[in-house]
Formats: structure tokens, sequence, C-alpha cells
């Protein structure tokens, strides 16, 4: 308990006492650099965008010997809610745009879970939000602990630790409701509001959404905490929805459909097994079927000749294949790419089984799930196997 104490107290006085230094090591107007310790060198730093509710990358650097990095963005940055993910264990949010130029310097231990601690100059918004998250994750870190050892059924203290889970949660709310009500000018807000009740704190929200409407009114970030409020007042509002809506929102909430025909696809960039890096937006200007498989799933094996079949057909035509691997054994990956015959140079995988990134950002539950895209990106449609992606491809590119 003493810990959870002491963690608010500090939120407490990082909330109050947040100041810019005389001297920061300032580089580019729109490029992130800095310094990471306790990383290995070449590591990968990877910069990414909140957009519709994934994150789409915007540009990735190496880690030098000595810990500096410099990234600047594939485009200029819009302003709002973005992510530096180091060697894709330890993501750090920042609020900025094409116009700051931000320095991040932080000890990485090992591990994986958000990266608290850093120190943050250029964006005094990135700096704010930091405070809150050094205070709330070891909160939100103490809460899943309770939670697991109650769950597991083995707890002889039960009685105590539902005690401790009740204090934990008014501290997490009282610690965000400060936050909020100290910062109702700065868009770092956002994310304590997203950390409350709509219903119970309406009041805050009502204030910060009013505060920044006009200047952030447009981000991602800001559309989804005033949706989320917008609900809590009239839930009917669901049911204004157009038949076609409704029928896009039951196919979004179906299995493996986070994306569904009309959406664009989120750009993938992951390691193919020789360890170069793979960008499904390169392949912009064909038609590109996403394949999610593993070597471990059967169904996905059974499926195989049919997307080899098609793309021999095709290729020369302007179609290729993206295959996302959610493999965990490297080993076992590059044999069944062999063994299989899956000759197209597009294979990636993070290694991290289900954990893959790109299966998660696109909301997969199961595999083999595949995406048809049309050259610019855009979804024609999904899970086609067999012959119903034969079918497809004749009316793209005939017999």
């Amino acid at each position: 308990m003493r810990s959870i104490i002491t963690w608010v107290s500090i939120a407490c006085f990082l909330i109050t006492g947040c100041s810019t230094p005389e001297v920061t090591p300032l580089g580019k107007a729109g490029v992130i650099s800095g310094n990471f310790q306790g990383v290995e060198k070449g590591a990968k730093i990877f910069l990414r965008s909140f957009n519709q509710g994934v994150l789409v990358s915007k540009g990735e650097c190496l880690l030098n010997a000595d810990g500096s990095f410099e990234l600047k963005p594939e485009q200029p940055l819009s302003k709002g809610y973005h992510q530096i993910m180091i060697s894709k264990r330890r993501p750090l949010v920042l609020i900025t745009n094409h116009e700051e130029p931000i320095f991040i310097s932080a000890n990485v231990p090992e591990g994986r879970g958000y990266l608290t601690g850093a120190t943050i100059y250029g964006s005094e918004a990135s700096a704010l939000l930091a405070t809150y998250y050094n205070a709330l994750i070891p909160l939100q870190d103490s809460l899943m602990n309770v939670s697991r050892e109650l769950k597991s059924g083995n707890a002889e203290n039960t009685g105590e630790l539902q005690g401790l889970t009740k204090k934990i949660v008014e501290d997490l709310n009282n610690l965000s409701e400060e936050f909020v009500e100290a910062n109702k000018n700065s868009p770092a807000a956002l994310a304590g509001l997203e950390n409350l009740n709509p219903k119970t704190y309406f009041r805050d929200y009502e204030t910060v959404l009013e505060n920044l409407r006009e200047e952030y009114g447009n981000t991602e970030y800001f559309k989804m905490i005033n949706q989320k409020y917008t609900m809590s007042k009239d839930p009917t509002k669901l049911k204004k929805q157009t038949k076609q809506q409704q029928v896009q929102q039951k196919q979004r909430n179906g299995k493996n459909s986070k994306y569904i025909a009309g959406d664009e696809a989120p750009d993938i960039v992951m390691n193919d097994p020789k360890g170069q890096v793979r960008k499904l937006s390169d392949l912009r200007g064909k038609v590109v079927l996403l394949d999610f498989w593993a070597s471990w799933c059967g169904p996905c094996r059974r499926e195989n000749p049919h997307v080899v079949h098609a793309y021999k057909k095709y290729y020369d035509q302007g179609f290729d294949v993206f295959s996302v691997s959610l493999d965990s054994d490297l080993g076992k990956w590059k044999r069944a790419i062999e063994q299989d015959g899956l000759i197209w140079d597009n294979h990636v995988s993070d290694l991290g089984g289900w954990r893959n990134s790109a299966s998660q950002a696109y909301g997969i539950s199961s595999i083999p799930h595949t995406m048809l895209l049309n050259r610019d990106g855009k979804i024609i449609r999904t899970h086609l196997r067999g012959p119903a992606l034969d079918q497809e491809l004749i009316k793209l590119f005939g017999e």
C-alpha cells in the first residue's frame, strides 16, 4: 500500500512542478532525436501515428553505439498523438507536430511495457503527458498484479485483495481527475479523460473538450474521447446510424473484421526471414493479397497452394502477395516457406506468435485470414479463400 500512496504523491508533485530546463539539446524542427541507454547498439526506433484506432508507421531509425538517435518522419507529422517504440517493446507517447524539435533522454529497463522515467525536451505537452504516465503506469501494474492474484483462485486473503483493488481504482481515478483539472487547456488532459468514466466526470469532459475543440478537434485522439463522451450522454445515437453503417459496424465487430471493404489498409513494417525490412506500402500500385498465416496452422498450409497458383497466374499483371506469419520459431517459418513453395519476396514476421504486432493492429483472431487490396492500398474484400480468391482475381484480371 505504501508504494501506491508514494506514486500518487509523486504524481501530484509532477503535475504542479513540471518545468522546462534552461538548456535543452534540441535538434531540427519536426525531427525526433535523443539518447536511450540500456538498449543494444543497432536497435530500431520506430515512429507511429494514431489513425482510425491503429498505429500507422511514420518512420524508423537505428540506435547508434553511444545510444543516440535521430529520426526524421517520412512525412511531416500532423498535430496530435504519436508513439515512439524502442525495439518493439517499450512505447512512449508524444503529443507533437512538424514544428517542434523533440529530444528524449531515458534509461530503458529490460522487459516490455510503457517506458516511464523519460525526460522530454522541446514539447511541453509531451513532457506533461510523461509526468502523468510516470504516475499512472505503476498504479495500473499494481492493479493488474492484484487482479491476476484474485483470478488465480488460490488467494487465501481474497477479502484483503478485493479491498486493495478498490483502493487502487480510487487512486487511479483521483490521479486522473487531479491531472485533468490541473491541465484543462493541454492536449495531455485527453489521456487523463480516457481513464475516467464520462458519466461520473462529465464536467471534466465538457470543459476539456470545449477548451481543445478548436485546435485539436480534428485529431484522431480527440475524436475518440469526444465520441466516448457523446455516447455516454446519448446511447441511442447508435440506433440512428444508417442501415449501411449498421451493417459495417456489425462487420467490424465480427471475427477478423477490424477492417472491411473500403477501408485503407494500415501500413505494415516488419522484417523478412533475412532481417530485411519489408513494407506493405511499398507494394502500392499493385493488387495485393495480404495473408495472415503460420507454419503451425494446418488450414493455412492447405490454403497455400491456392495462393501460389494465384501468384504465378497474375504476378505479371500486377498481382503480389504480402504474407504476415504468426510464427515464433524462425527455423519452422523458413522451412514452411520453402516446403510450400511460397516464392514471393514479401514474407514478414516479428516472431511474436499471436502477439504479432501487425495481427494485433488488424484485430486478427484466427488464421488463415486474407485481405485483397487494390492498387491504392484500400481493401476490396476480406476472408478470401480457395475458389473465392480465384473468382475475385478473375474480376480484376480476367481469365
